[in-house]
């Protein structure tokens, strides 16, 4: 019996034992990073860098809003800033500006705030912000909407965003919407300055998206002033996609499951970020600081930084602490941080490398390049060198091409490829970059490159 009881013993004993073997063989799957409205992935293009100086390194940050049935949407404070110069009596554009705010206003409920400005010349508060409880009198005020004089961005800029500093925001989403059609020419003109009004005001919560209608506003300026605003930016052909535009917005502020979404990158000592892809960005103290304001549910982000690290010396590195923070909308706003730890490794052993490569950040790279590429082409036309921006749209082309006859295409890169076709062909007979369709397609080009870095 003893003999029998021993014998079982040591067989529990060597499978217990096996079994230890055979779990520790394989790796621990990690706790998914971000268990509140919003996940995150990161991935280095290759954990190995060849020694030598410095290198490069890829890093890709994909973001995701969570999709959420909500039993009662985000509620909005909104407020319009509406371009009442002169241009805007062309085409029917104030028409349509006045019956995009009329569909606005029938889509709110019960807890959002609407104000209204228009500016020309000077700057009006038709509507301040706040609860309407009677929607006749808010179209009323948009019914009094006529365009006369100048163009006075900044005034309208900094009114919008006044109006919501006296709001509660911290359940809310909170947003500037500015549509201008032609140049800024009143009060402050400078871009970086009209940044910087932007960036502060996102950093209390106020995030800025512009809309450029037609082929006469500065889209340079307005880009920048949605980056800088972690906004939108929509550039709008016709006065007709107006109201489809705005609804689109409005949709994606109610869907919003996450709002102030900040990502800070503390870099290790010799570490530097070289680009950000399609973002703006501030450095201090050794952190970037990336805004992207809010998320709505389904949304998704795709990152891409370029880091230049020390690769002098063999072995293990730091590369970068990452985190993620927002207030959680499905959680009544509650903030959420989240943090992951990244290191290299620096080889004499090159094969090591590209055997390491993430073909995924790669093909990643691929297309942010080739979005960029795409802009050299459009700012080469701009400045009347359409043989140079024929070359780089070919090239453009070319890559994209390639990428999507690999197994690391998608539908994105699909869908750049379609609009890079459609560039090289118009390149082919272009017209005169100063004639009303060649800004027109100044514009449209400019906006593809934009999204597809995102």
């Amino acid at each position: 019996m003893k003999r029998h009881i021993v014998i079982i013993t040591a067989f529990l004993f060597a499978f217990v034992m096996a079994g230890v073997k055979y779990i520790s063989a394989f790796p621990v799957i990690p706790k998914p990073e971000g268990e509140g409205a919003l996940s995150w992935d990161l991935r280095l293009g290759s954990p190995y860098v060849l020694k030598g100086g410095e290198r490069e390194m890829l890093l890709n940050i994909k973001l995701n809003g969570k999709e959420a049935v909500l039993s009662e949407r985000t509620p909005v404070n909104l407020v319009l800033v509406i371009d009442r110069s002169g241009s805007m009596s062309d085409s029917g554009k104030m028409e349509y500006a006045k019956e995009s705010a009329r569909r606005i206003i029938g889509l709110l409920g019960k807890e959002d705030r609407l104000g209204i400005a228009a500016y020309s010349t000077g700057v009006e508060v038709l509507l301040p912000a706040r609860k309407i409880a009677d929607k006749e009198a808010a179209l009323s005020v948009i019914d009094s909407l006529y365009p006369t004089d100048s163009t006075n961005l900044s005034g309208g800029l900094t009114t919008g965003i006044e109006q919501l500093k006296s709001l509660a925001r911290e359940k809310h989403v909170n947003r500037v919407i500015l549509l201008s059609d032609g140049l800024a020419n009143e009060g402050i003109t400078d871009p970086a300055e009209l940044g910087r009004i932007a960036s502060r005001a996102s950093e209390g919560g106020i995030h800025v998206t512009t809309m450029g209608l037609g082929a006469d506003y500065d889209e340079n300026l307005m880009m920048g002033i949605a980056e800088h605003g972690a906004g939108n930016y929509y550039f709008i052909e016709s006065p007709n996609q107006l109201a489809v535009i705005f609804e689109k917005e409005f949709g994606r502020m109610a869907a919003a499951v996450a709002r102030d979404t900040v990502i800070k990158l503390a870099l290790a000592p010799g570490v530097r970020i070289d680009e950000v892809y399609g973002y703006e960005y501030t450095v201090k103290d050794g952190t970037a600081e990336i805004k992207l304001g809010d998320f709505f549910g389904g949304q998704q982000r795709d990152i891409l930084v370029r880091l230049i690290v020390p690769a002098g010396a063999d072995g293990k590195k730091d590369l970068v602490s990452a985190s993620l923070s927002y207030g959680d909308l499905l959680r009544q706003g509650a903030p959420v941080s989240v943090t992951k730890t990244l290191a290299y490794e620096v080889t004499s052993d090159a094969a090591k490398v590209t055997a390491s490569e993430d073909k995924s950040v790669r093909s990643r790279w691929v297309s942010v390049d080739t979005a960029a590429v795409f802009r050299k082409a459009t700012m080469a036309y701009e400045g009347g060198d359409a043989d140079g921006a024929r070359s780089y749209l070919e090239d453009a082309y070319d890559r994209i091409v390639e990428l999507n006859n690999s197994p690391h295409g998608n539908s994105r890169t699909v869908k750049q490829e379609q609009e890079l076709k459609e560039a090289v062909q118009q390149m082919a007979a272009p017209p005169a970059p100063s004639s009303e369709e060649g800004r027109v397609m100044i514009k449209g080009q400019k906006a593809g490159a934009r999204e597809a870095q995102k």
